[in-house]
């Protein structure tokens, strides 16, 4: 059985597509355009092998210069700051160990629907209640709630 080249760079441009799905960087998408660049022009007029690669090259090239920045803007879409739920709120936040703290292994706090990494410099008990002191990437650092009340 032999494959029509139209067909072959065809489903090469639907492989380049499943395949940025698992790759970061937004550039292999344009092979993608460009092998379906070539299964157009095959479409009207037969090219040598040759032909086909550097239709092939070219095309992807010159669309991925063009409106990769554009179509980047697009798809990475907007966030803002205050709707960040990865951002632990001002110092007053309370949150419930849901796994011991045993310092120095971490534990886990459940905060605003979440659940973090959490560390302390003492032993906390599941179901205590902590004060949310300073976050640095996905782990909080956590002090008792009545620790707290003492020290105030």
């Amino acid at each position: 059985m032999v494959i029509s080249p139209i067909l072959a760079w065809f489903l090469a441009g639907i492989l380049f597509f499943v395949t940025e799905l698992a790759l970061p960087g937004f550039i292999v998408f344009f092979f993608g355009i460009g092998a379906w660049c070539v299964a157009l022009v095959l479409w009207f007029v037969d090219c040598s092998l040759s032909a086909q690669l550097g239709l092939f090259i070219v095309s992807s090239l010159v669309f991925l210069l063009l409106l990769r920045s554009w179509l980047r803007t697009i798809f990475s879409g907007r966030s803002l700051q205050e709707d960040d739920s990865a951002t632990v709120q001002p110092a007053s936040v309370s949150g419930i160990v849901t796994r011991d703290i045993v310092p120095p292994a971490e534990g886990q706090v459940k905060y605003g629907g979440s659940f973090w990494r959490a560390a302390a410099e003492e032993k906390i008990v599941s179901g205590t209640v902590v004060r949310i002191v300073e976050q640095k990437g996905l782990l909080v650092r956590v002090v008792p709630l009545e620790s707290n009340r003492e020290e105030n």
